[in-house]
């Protein structure tokens, strides 16, 4: 069935003009047929044609998230271990159920960064054959990690060169679109000490090496600045948080920093809800020198992704738009965010040809904005239509936030706790 659905504005690609006089996205399925303004492609409609008028709103591609874990419940303070209490069938149930709330924040593309053993590769079947409906996922599955380190209990844990490619070749071979690595510890899994390094250069070239070989991409969790320093060296092709830590806080490093631009590797520095100045809880170090960070991270000119880590407590999955409006306070544009968002983030993800543009062939992920995303960033706080692979989402209301003030200083005084910080 032929729909065409109309707007006051639209941003075909982050790169574009925006068309601001009455425009049009025109599906047939799940694909973009057309796109542009609605006088010169309303004639070519075909009859029977559905027309969805969304009124003063801004069409754009659908979103990325480009890191999640679906798995996570985030109304709670757990720790990773905490995911083996629960049966396969309440992790899926669970997994479908923040799958829909990420549709609600415009996102039709996720990247699903950690859950245990192959639930997620099974969920994106689902979603795939239309048995479940959700965003596309992409999986990485369990991380590879070392003995008592970063979400060891997930089932990834490898040490040595042998051990680190015959655990890629498994997340190979369960079919996976990403493959992720602890390069540090993470704040979640106590002991596991965030600033510092887990793996060798040597290690960590093995598994890459082994994932290039079969086209696949790998990332890795890397909040200390050795294992940022040794992802780079081994030739990673996404760190995810790159947040600088040392021991004690942060300090930036602005020759690193250059070397990943310079490398055209991909950062996605997971912002969300915990960054946000209201009840701040983000454990890496104060607020103003995580934003000074990002700054001076900026103006080396990176190619930065999308990504929250939503899942992880007080961080909902249907808030997706508190990163993007952390981000801007740090300075980047809204033009940047959208592409970082949308093209940049499809690349990253290796779906260039299939989705991150309203071009014509691309999948019909399709969201729309009250207000002009490219002028106001809380426009994104305010989703009225999404569209995922052709299929329309029945958007529910995004809770405003909630005071959560004694639980987020408790949050963070137990993650700091955790990882040995004052």
């Amino acid at each position: 069935m032929v729909i065409a659905i109309r707007s006051a504005r639209l941003l075909i690609e982050s790169s574009r003009d925006l068309i601001s006089n009455n425009s049009v996205v025109v599906v047939n399925g799940d694909i973009v047929v057309t796109a542009g303004i609605w006088d010169d492609i309303a004639p070519t409609l075909p009859e029977g044609t559905e027309i969805i008028d969304l009124g003063d709103t801004t069409v754009l591609p659908g979103l990325f998230d480009c890191h999640v874990h679906l798995a996570m419940d985030p109304s709670k303070l757990s720790a990773t271990a905490d995911l083996g209490v629960f049966s396969k069938e309440d992790l899926r149930i669970r997994m479908e159920r923040n799958a829909l709330k990420v549709l609600d924040a415009g996102v039709t593309t996720v990247r699903d960064l950690g859950s245990p053993g192959t639930i997620c590769t099974e969920l994106r079947k689902s979603v795939l054959e239309w048995r479940t409906f959700g965003p596309r996922i992409l999986c990485a599955n369990a991380p590879i990690t070392v003995p008592g380190g970063h979400a060891h209990t997930w089932g990834g844990v490898a040490v040595g060169v042998d051990e680190c490619r015959a655990e890629a070749q498994k997340r190979i071979s369960e079919g996976v679109n990403v493959i992720k690595v602890m390069s540090t510890g993470g704040f979640l899994s106590p002991g596991s000490r965030p600033a510092e390094a887990c793996y060798s250069v040597e290690e960590l070239k093995a598994i890459a090496i082994e994932a290039h070989a079969h086209g696949i991409p790998v990332t890795t969790h890397a909040t200390g600045v050795e294992g940022i320093r040794r992802a780079v060296q081994a030739g990673f092709d996404c760190i995810e948080h790159c947040s600088w830590g040392v021991e004690g806080g942060t300090t930036y490093d602005e020759f690193l920093a250059k070397q990943i631009a310079e490398s055209n590797i991909a950062i996605c520095p997971t912002m969300n809800t915990a960054c946000l100045d209201k009840d701040y809880f983000c454990p890496w170090d104060t607020r103003k020198r995580v934003l000074e960070n990002l700054t001076k991270l900026r103006h080396c000119r990176p190619r930065i992704i999308i990504g929250t880590d939503n899942g992880i407590a007080l961080c909902p999955f249907e808030r997706y738009a508190d990163g993007l409006l952390v981000l801007a306070e740090a300075g980047f544009t809204c033009r940047e965010l959208i592409a970082a968002a949308t093209d940049i983030a499809a690349e990253a993800c290796g779906l260039s040809n299939v989705t991150g543009k309203l071009l014509p062939g691309m999948a019909a992920d399709v969201v729309a904005f009250e207000g002009n995303p490219l002028q106001d960033v809380e426009a994104f706080t305010r989703p009225r239509f999404v569209m995922a692979r052709g299929r329309v989402h029945n958007l529910r209301p995004i809770p405003p936030l909630a005071d959560n003030a004694l639980m987020a200083t408790q949050i963070r005084k137990e993650l700091r706790a955790a990882a040995d910080l004052p």
